[in-house]
């Protein structure tokens, strides 16, 4: 997996799934990956939503990829 390999991961995702990428990344060993969540949900919306939560997204992303 990159992040065990030292490369700088974070998972993305919505937060009807947090609880799940939380438990999924604590049992892989991994209890610390940077999630990224955005309202959910992503399916059936336009795309001025979607730009919407996308921009909610890249801030958070940025700081957990370049974290020190």
């Amino acid at each position: 997996m990159l992040e065990q390999q030292g490369i700088p991961t974070v998972v993305l995702g919505t937060d009807e799934f947090a609880t799940l990428a939380r438990l999924e990344a604590r049992n892989r060993g991994m209890a610390d990956l940077p999630l990224v969540l955005v309202p959910h949900s992503l399916g059936g919306i336009r795309e001025p939503e979607v730009l919407k939560k996308a921009d909610l997204a890249v801030e958070p992303v940025v700081r957990a990829v370049t974290r020190a």
